[in-house]
């Protein structure tokens, strides 16, 4: 397993307060990392921790020896054509995109670094927040599909960020005439 330290990311599709099962029941925690295609030091990250798997002998025998399987597990935010990503558009621009999870419950941070209980997290790390994670990438052989995985090992909130994939309500969207029809309807 190759560690994977990011720069400032963009975090979508979160799971972090509790586990959630996938298609075949398994639970995980796991998040959606969006990665500025501008921000070099966290490509070359990956782009170094894949070299350091495909020199790995164990990596390496998942995959037959092809090491040309072994590749960095970004999607394309400005190509990609699932629907999420279509219909997106603004939040995919210009970013790289994958997948991180585990079925053990990340360490999970703060702003400034404490440690945040399960029910703080919901709260405080969401879609749309700012963050810095430490991933651990490793050589996956299962049911005929090889490839890099993305393991989520800790979250840092960096900074608040429009949320994501929800509709917001103010205060002001409610009307203030209905505190005093009140009377009418008992």
């Amino acid at each position: 397993m190759s560690k994977v330290k990011t720069r400032l990311v963009r975090l979508s599709y979160v799971t972090l307060a509790e586990a959630e099962p996938d298609m075949q029941g398994n639970k995980f925690y796991s998040t959606q990392i969006l990665i500025d295609k501008n921000d070099k030091e966290t490509v070359k990250a990956f782009q170094d921790a894949v070299e350091e798997l495909k020199r790995d002998p164990k990596a390496l025998a998942k995959v037959n020896n092809n090491a040309k399987a072994i590749t960095v597990p970004f999607r394309d935010g400005d190509t990609d054509t699932a629907d999420y990503v279509a219909n997106a558009p603004d939040v995919y621009a210009g970013k790289y995109f994958l997948n991180a999870k585990n079925s053990k419950r990340p360490q999970i941070l703060g702003v400034n670094k404490e440690v945040l209980e399960p029910f703080e997290v919901e709260d405080e790390v969401y879609s749309g927040c700012y963050a810095q994670c430490i991933l651990g990438l490793y050589v996956y052989n299962s049911n005929g599909n090889k490839g890099v995985g993305v393991g989520l090992n800790g979250v840092r909130k960096v900074k608040d960020g429009d949320r994501l994939g929800g509709v917001t309500v103010s205060a002001d969207d409610f009307d203030d005439d209905l505190v005093e029809d009140n009377d009418d309807i008992l």
